[in-house]
């Protein structure tokens, strides 16, 4: 994590106080003396800091409450000069106190930009009402990532911008048609995104970057959701011996890829490079194949197939991934449940039931006792040998 002085630097030089060189120097000079970088989840615990923000909470909720109450009983010209003021005060706010620098400057300079963006969006919506103008949330979004862009290009804001960027995600989505991709509306929106990627490329505000791909994709979630139902239609329409072929298929690659890939050492096919993208695809080979398990017989098959895969994924990968630990903890629990619920109804079938299980797993158990030692006889002659 950078330092304070780290952070101040690159903010001088993002707002032209100081040139490439002369911060370039700064930097490397910084690097040399060794400077210690600054922990934000070290800071030590302050009461009255948690206080005053909640007094800020309260003051705010008291502020709010006050002016709802007697809203009917504010003049019309008050209204909307009030607004007005609380724009113009939160953008000279945020100019004077990122003038000044400081500690906390940044994030004062961006309170004060939030203020005045929340001054805007709720300005104009309580403009609409008094007027009682046309036009729904969806075009008033559109509005709002205008304005809210434009002032956060003046003024170099993230959180203006971001307000923006979620602003045309919203509009783009509340479109008639947001699963075309090929209209005059998908074009203003993906103008929207590429404008906020290059101003956190070229304007000195990296972290609006993931902003801008956030809004792309909540944007294409129309699609992706149009994409999917296609998909869905044509598997629904392919045979039973197909579909029960397409997942056998993926979960024994996933058996192979596990196999490949327990050894870091060893070299794996470049899709299997990761033991978790095999694990995954097994995971959901098994998922398919317990909705395409419609009758008993089916489902007693691949319920030992799912308890199976959990104990292999934790031979071959339980000792060095944790997310592979637990999760197939959790599935191998979880499946035992489901196949109780499914197939059991009596004590007695009950009994029956975790007797057969602790049989396979005592079973399987001492398989798995034997495979071990066998590998350690075999890598101790094999040190010998070299020996």
């Amino acid at each position: 994590m950078a330092s304070y002085l780290e952070n101040q630097i690159k903010d001088w030089h993002n707002r032209g106080v100081i040139a490439d060189d002369v911060a370039d120097a700064l930097l490397a000079d910084i690097g040399q003396s060794g400077a210690t970088t600054r922990d934000e989840r070290a800071k030590p615990f302050s009461f009255f800091r948690i206080v005053a923000i909640f007094a800020a909470i309260s003051f705010a909720a008291a502020i709010v409450m006050f002016i709802s109450a007697n809203w009917e009983a504010i003049p019309r010209l008050v209204k909307v000069g009030g607004i007005m003021v609380l724009i113009a005060g939160g953008l000279i706010g945020g100019a004077v106190t990122g003038a000044r620098g400081g500690r906390y400057g940044r994030k004062l300079e961006e309170a004060a930009y939030l203020v005045a963006g929340a001054a805007y969006v709720g300005g104009v919506a309580l403009v609409g009402q008094m007027y009682h103008l046309p036009g729904d949330i969806g075009q008033a979004m559109f509005g709002f990532a205008l304005g809210l862009g434009a002032a956060g290009l003046a003024v170099r804001s993230h959180v203006l911008a971001a307000g923006a960027l979620g602003a045309i995600a919203w509009w783009y989505v509340d479109t008639p048609a947001p699963e075309e991709l090929i209209d005059v509306n998908f074009a203003i929106f993906a103008a929207f995104c590429t404008a906020g990627y290059a101003l956190a490329r070229f304007g000195g505000m990296p972290r609006l970057r993931w902003v801008a791909a956030a809004a792309f994709v909540i944007g294409l979630v129309p699609f992706l959701f149009s994409v999917l139902e296609a998909i869905a239609d044509f598997y629904e329409g392919l045979p039973d011996g197909v579909r029960l072929a397409l997942w056998l298929v993926l979960f024994a690659a996933s058996l192979v890829g596990l196999w490949l890939a327990r050894r870091a050492d060893e070299p794996a096919p470049s899709f299997w490079r990761r033991p978790a993208t095999a694990f995954g695809a097994g995971l959901i080979a098994l998922l398919a194949l317990h909705v395409e398990s419609d009758d008993l017989l089916p489902l007693l098959v691949v319920g030992p197939m799912t308890l199976g895969f959990a104990l292999y994924a934790l031979f071959t990968h339980g000792a060095r991934s944790q997310a592979i630990r637990y999760v197939s903890y959790a599935v191998f629990v979880g499946e035992i449940l489901f196949l109780y619920a499914e197939t059991v109804a009596t004590l007695l079938g009950t009994a029956g039931f975790f007797l057969v299980v602790g049989v396979i797993l005592t079973l399987l158990a001492g398989g798995i006792y034997w495979a071990e030692r066998r590998f350690k006889r075999r890598a101790a002659n094999r040190g010998q040998a070299d020996g």
